[in-house]
């Protein structure tokens, strides 16, 4: 006799789903975690920031649910919780690790992006500006995470079997990002690269108090070599 396919059903939306729904959840409750951390940096760097930097700002911005934003002078960290829950292929190095084998459900992760932003980019609202991506933190239902990014980060929490998430690992990553946005400039174009405008262009510089960039200038974005994929 065949199995009727809504046994099949009902055993996938009993694992898998409840476990995608449980990812969520549990995605949900970190990212206000990390937000909480936001906010603790922002009342721990401003009193210590202005006897000596007074025109130094350091600003959390709550922008609902599932995105928080925090300004330090002219870097902005754009934190975006993704609502779906991700799996991982065949070829991934998860997917092959012993941790996620022996459990498959362990492999269904929540992400959160961290990008960097020119805060006069947002300031401005320059639409065609770009961000650039620092660290994708997945989380599973275990609360194991893994980031593939810039280093350090793609360095210091690549295992996911190890790494189990806390404010004290939430506040580490954070601090990381802004040091990396600290330390990674804006660098002048090429002359050859911005020898014309268009009157679009144009009109933008005026409305919008500066030609749209980025801190890689506005060029197609390439995968780097420490990047994990």
């Amino acid at each position: 006799m065949i199995e009727p396919k809504i046994n099949t059903i009902h055993e996938l939306l009993c694992k898998k789903s409840s476990t995608k729904q449980e990812v969520f959840t549990k995605t949900q409750s970190i990212f206000r975690d990390l937000k909480m951390v936001m906010r603790d940096i922002e009342s721990e760097l401003n009193p210590r920031l202005g006897p000596n930097a007074p025109h130094v700002e350091v600003k959390y911005m709550d922008k609902g649910d599932f995105e928080a934003h925090l300004k330090f002078s002219g870097d902005t960290l754009v934190i975006m919780m993704h609502t779906n829950v991700f799996d991982f292929d065949n070829d991934h190095y998860v997917s092959k690790t012993k941790y996620v084998k022996e459990d498959p459900l362990r492999e269904f992760c929540g992400l959160i992006q961290i990008y960097n932003f020119l805060s006069d980019s947002i300031k401005y609202n320059r639409e065609h500006d770009m961000g650039y991506l620092i660290a994708r933190i997945f989380v599973n239902k275990d609360e194991h995470f893994f980031i593939d990014g810039k280093r350090p980060l793609s360095f210091m929490f690549d295992d996911l079997s190890k790494n189990i998430i806390s404010k004290e690992t939430l506040r580490q990553i954070i601090e990381e990002a802004m040091l990396f946005c600290l330390n990674f400039d804006l660098i002048a174009p090429p002359t050859d690269a911005i020898n014309y405008i268009t009157v679009e262009q144009k009109n933008m510089m005026s409305y919008s108090s500066g030609m749209p960039t980025g801190k890689l200038l506005g060029f197609t974005m390439q995968k780097n070599e420490d990047t994990i994929a």
